[in-house]
């Protein structure tokens, strides 16, 4: 089972899709030592607002002199983003190896069937950051939370940001089923802080934690959101990620989150003459928070949005709250021959399978002209925007794992 090419063997498993249930990758775990397990580790589960809390979160605690991990996903660039070290992206080739590491692993187990892409990348990450000597796990969940491949990590807090509809055909198709599947890693004596909640979602918190024993904090928004990160909406991930970084540094201030940095949420980039606003929103209550944002003044105004979204997303629902900026609006579909959102007529530009140079083209003649481009929905289509931004080569899927070869 064990391939040569770590980055082939990883790839191959993208084949494999979502796969929920610990038992495989605990097995592998178990069998590698359980890479992590006695370290500190704040878990950050919930459905918006994760990469930026748990960015925050690393970035408090590494300014106390702390020796950071951090995993996330998904990337925009390159694999390495997902796992950093004292805040910096580890060398793709680094991470490499620690893939083959796990294959060597899964090798030598009779499974009921291969890990996952994630549940590699995931294993792969935390023996990496334990090889690494760091003091603490900064650790984002990926899907859900109680069948999540992150949930081998033992934390020292939970952190639940934002609820919202999302992922329906695997969470459930209400706030109460999604919030029951974050809140399962709540854990006995284990201290956990959420976000304010609808009722929905806050009902079933407050009844995991009295059923587990676990001591539950909601975190009220910060009078305003930290240095680095624009929009109201990072004032509550910014409460969420300071109590729980209060956990390990209880003297720790809202200032110690000022200078975070997190690429793709409401970033601002200056390029060709004109100005990119990029931001991964890809739900509803996401997109919503971005029109907020833009309609607050926290970042330059667009005179145009480049938008684009899987099909298993509500794009009528997203496409609706853009409405709202009155924009001149560009549909870009990151997977091939996808058809734009409320048909052809309700987009200025539309871009099918030749869709990212095609929209790149014509996205630079916009900004010579000092335009400012609001780009925001799938990962897919930000990351391929800060892939030409930053000169890559070729035009790179940002989820295929593999280094852009020259």
């Amino acid at each position: 089972m064990s391939e040569p090419d770590g980055w082939d063997a990883l790839f191959s498993r993208r084949t494999l899709g979502v796969r929920m249930g610990l038992g495989i990758v605990q097995g592998v775990f178990e069998a590698m030592g359980g890479p992590g397990e006695a370290i500190a580790a704040v878990h950050v589960v919930g459905t918006n607002g994760k990469g930026s809390t748990a960015a925050m979160v690393e970035h408090a605690l590494r300014g106390r002199g702390w020796r950071t991990g951090l995993y996330t996903s998904p990337h925009l660039r390159r694999v390495g983003e997902r796992v950093r070290v004292d805040g910096e992206a580890v060398a793709d080739e680094r991470l490499r190896a620690h893939v083959r590491a796990v294959l060597g692993a899964e090798a030598g187990l009779s499974l009921a069937r291969p890990l996952s892409f994630f549940e590699l990348l995931t294993l792969a990450a935390l023996d990496l950051l334990a090889a690494a000597g760091v003091e603490v796990l900064v650790v984002e969940a990926g899907l859900g939370g109680r069948l999540d491949a992150t949930r081998l990590v033992s934390p020292t807090v939970v952190a639940i940001t934002s609820i919202a509809l999302d992922h329906q055909a695997i969470l459930g198709d209400t706030l109460a089923a999604i919030a029951a599947e974050k809140a399962a890693v709540m854990r006995a004596g284990v201290p956990t802080v959420s976000a304010r909640q609808g009722p929905e979602a806050a009902a079933v918190i407050e009844a995991r934690a009295a059923e587990v024993g676990s001591p539950l904090v909601w975190a009220s928004p910060l009078p305003r959101a930290p240095v680095g990160l624009a929009g109201a909406h990072q004032r509550s991930n910014a409460a969420v990620a300071l109590l729980a970084a209060r956990v390990l540094e209880p003297a720790i201030g809202p200032e110690a989150l000022d200078g975070v940095r997190w690429p793709g949420r409401l970033e601002v980039v200056p390029w060709g003459g004109g100005t990119l606003v990029l931001d991964v929103a890809h739900n509803p209550a996401g997109i919503a928070a971005v029109v907020d944002a833009v309609e607050a003044g926290a970042v330059p105004q667009p005179s145009l949005v480049l938008f684009g979204c899987q099909a298993d997303k509500d794009g009528p629902a997203m496409v609706q709250a853009l409405e709202r900026l009155a924009l001149e609006r560009w549909w870009v579909g990151p997977e091939p021959g996808l058809p734009p959102v409320g048909g052809a007529a309700a987009w200025s530009a539309t871009f099918g399978s030749e869709r990212i140079a095609a929209a790149l083209e014509a996205m630079r003649s916009e900004l010579a002209r000092g335009a400012v481009v609001l780009v925001c929905g799938s990962h897919k289509l930000v990351g391929a925007v800060l892939a030409a931004v930053h000169g890559d080569l070729g035009e790179p899927d940002p989820q295929d794992p593999r280094p852009v070869r020259t």
